[in-house]
């Protein structure tokens, strides 16, 4: 048996493509998607393509944390910072490309997907952990997550999230990470990946990464042709640059350099998110792109 999992796509149509193409040849029984398809990222005008395209395949998925966000801001009373934020105007960019339909579809996605496996050895598909989209058993499990990871009806939890390569054996489970269908985030331009799980009669599952090319030239010039640096703001400028460079650029702007007090007008994010580039040395190339 062979399970193909894909994660962390970002809307990022042209590597999706590539992805299901190289996944022809590889014949797996299913293939599942450990969220955030649809995640916030500077491809965010490939969203309802990448949405579309997984409901035509009829690939399951999970809810991952990215489309937490979306159906907030499509709840009744949405968290207002969310809603209406400079700090979250790709976010509000690209909630609004779904329609009624795809939100309710959305809503509908599990958290957890259970794929049963020969000899009741089976894969629990998951975006942070089984049961949370948020917390990644990489970045350490507390008595919670043991809880959920001991009761998990399965001998592999395969997880998104972080958009890395990883793993670890923890009492007699396989926890392993997909990688990245769509923003893998370390350094390598035109390359994703997706994971391969293979149950053999001796040894069980095992799993290996396989690393898909696709035309990532093409993806920035659809991004930079595309309304997102009209409509997303300062903070899509940080999202040009990782689709630019594959480097992290959000996280370590939050965590590192932001204030805790947070600007309120877009000329105070305008300011912080020119520092941070300037500090990089990567200001000029984003400033040449912008509208």
């Amino acid at each position: 048996m062979k399970i193909a999992v894909i994660a962390d796509i970002h809307c990022n149509r042209i590597s999706l493509e590539a992805v299901l193409d190289a996944l022809v040849a590889e014949k797996p029984d299913s293939i599942a998607c450990a969220g955030d398809s649809v995640g916030c990222s500077a491809y965010a005008a490939g969203a309802r393509h990448v949405w579309r395209a997984l409901q035509e395949q009829r690939i399951p998925c999970v809810l991952g944390n990215e489309e937490t966000r979306i159906l907030d801001f499509h709840s009744v009373n949405p968290n207002p910072y969310l809603a209406a934020s400079v700090q979250f105007m790709p976010l509000q960019y690209l909630a609004r490309q779904f329609s009624a339909a795809d939100i309710a579809a959305m809503r509908a996605l599990p958290v957890d997907l259970l794929i049963e496996g020969p000899a009741g050895q089976n894969v629990l598909v998951c975006h942070g952990s089984p049961g949370n989209v948020w917390r990644s058993p990489r970045q350490g499990i507390d008595v919670a997550m043991e809880q959920r990871l001991a009761a998990a009806p399965a001998s592999v939890i395969a997880v998104g999230h972080l958009h890395t390569r990883w793993h670890q054996y923890w009492q007699g489970k396989l926890l392993v990470m997909a990688g990245s269908a769509g923003l893998p985030l370390r350094g390598m331009l035109d390359e994703v990946e997706v994971l391969l799980l293979t149950f053999r009669r001796q040894g069980g599952w095992q799993f290996e990464y396989q690393t898909v090319k696709y035309d990532a030239r093409a993806a920035i010039a659809e991004a930079i042709a595309s309304p997102f640096l009209q409509q997303a703001g300062p903070i899509g400028w940080l999202m040009l640059d990782e689709i630019l460079t594959q480097q992290d650029r959000m996280i370590p702007f939050l965590l590192t350099y932001c204030p805790a007090q947070k600007p309120d007008d877009r000329a105070g994010w305008e300011s912080l998110v020119t520092g941070y580039l300037q500090q990089l040395g990567r200001w000029d190339a984003v400033k040449m792109l912008l509208p």
